[in-house]
């Protein structure tokens, strides 16, 4: 009876398998059908030639400009106000560049186009002539998208005009509707010299071209706003003799020179980089403590032959302050190649690089920057980072 059982499972199993693979090979047909409808791809496959197509432009470019002066005053900062309209509605950049010879000075190259309607776009270019032989023809604008320039136009410029204006010894090279002197600030540089700081504002002039003949070490700190209106620190060191600073400017509004004369008197503002700083104030104290201690001898003298407790106390007391007295320095270790500041402020001038680790004394803190005395008597500011940890 068995083996009539497993003999009839064998034959079922027999007939059933071809309709397996006859159901597997209905599936595969059927997918090879399927595959045949579907439409080729126009999708490019070469995927390593596969690069951006170069762009058609749909419209024009035009280049337009506010009316504009033709003459103007050597070191004189000037404007023109550039247009350009376009009808792209795609994502573009725009590049500028000038035919100009080098006594121009574009001073804002990195000015972008504004968006000031659908079609228009507006970019105000600064310019100041460091000679009267400075020259500008043409603005060319052009059109990129993925890096490629698809369009681009040019506007020529009307022949522009320099005149030097009247100069003095004192002149600073400042062209400005107005300049006026806020603060100013003097203290002590080093042993010989003094810094002298000045807050200057001006209109329509660019303030980063301040600068006056005979000074040996001056700069512009800390500038802010445009050239419509700007405010700036001017700094320069003179000798510790001198006690007046005078400079001139010309005014393009009244068409002449406008004269300054500072005063130099030393103050004693935290913002100054000398500060009420001696470096001979340790040594002083080293004397004053060894004053204090004469003087208690001496007491201690007479209260052996006087007996009297009041000269005693005063002998104490004294004795006593002279442990008070602030005879420690602090010193310090730069490291190599520390560059060292005028002032605690981050647009601030370099005046040395240490070319070695230098040993200074440590005379003050300002948030993360270190007032330092070196052994020449220059004092300045370095950051924290570039003192050496003992």
């Amino acid at each position: 009876m068995r083996i009539l059982s497993v003999l009839f499972s064998f034959i079922i199993i027999l007939w059933a398998e071809p309709s397996v693979f006859e159901g597997q090979q209905k599936t595969i047909e059927s997918q090879k059908e399927f595959y045949k409808n579907i439409a080729p791809s126009d999708e490019n496959t070469d995927y390593e030639n596969n690069r951006y197509e170069d762009y058609v432009a749909h419209s024009s470019l035009a280049l337009t400009s506010e009316e504009y002066p033709q003459n103007f005053y050597v070191g004189e900062a000037f404007n023109i106000e550039l247009y350009a309209k376009t009808l792209e509605d795609v994502k573009f950049d725009f590049n500028l560049s000038l035919v100009k010879n080098d006594s121009l000075h574009f001073l804002n190259p990195k000015n972008s186009f504004e968006k000031i309607s659908n079609d228009t776009y507006k970019n105000t270019l600064w310019f100041e002539a460091k000679d009267a032989n400075a020259n500008l023809e043409q603005i060319v604008v052009s059109m990129l998208r993925n890096g490629k320039v698809f369009q681009k136009a040019s506007l020529q410029i009307q022949p522009l005009r320099f005149q030097y204006p009247p100069k003095e010894q004192t002149y600073a090279h400042i062209v400005a509707s107005s300049l006026d002197v806020g603060q100013v600030k003097t203290s002590y540089f080093d042993e010989k010299n003094i810094i002298m700081m000045l807050e200057l504002n001006a209109t329509n002039a660019n303030l980063k071209s301040f600068f006056v003949n005979g000074v040996q070490k001056q700069g512009i700190e800390n500038y802010k706003g445009d050239f419509n209106a700007s405010k700036a620190f001017y700094y320069a060191i003179f000798p510790a003799s001198k006690n007046h600073f005078e400079f001139s400017y010309f005014n393009k509004e009244s068409k002449k020179l406008e004269n300054f004369n500072i005063k130099l008197q030393i103050s004693n503002d935290e913002i100054s980089t000398q500060s009420d700083l001696n470096p001979t104030n340790k040594d002083f104290n080293i004397y004053k403590q060894y004053a204090l201690w004469a003087l208690a001898f001496v007491l201690a003298i007479l209260f052996i032959f006087k007996r009297n407790y009041f000269i005693l106390g005063f002998a104490l007391l004294s004795f006593a302050l002279s442990f008070l007295v602030d005879t420690n320095t602090h010193n310090g270790l730069l490291k190599t190649n520390t560059r060292v500041k005028i002032l605690p402020t981050e647009p601030s001038t370099y005046f040395y690089t240490t070319n070695a680790e230098e040993e200074v004394e440590i005379l003050g803190k300002r948030e993360n920057y270190i007032k330092v005395l070196f052994k020449n008597g220059k004092i300045g500011w370095v950051n924290d980072t570039d003192l050496l940890k003992n």
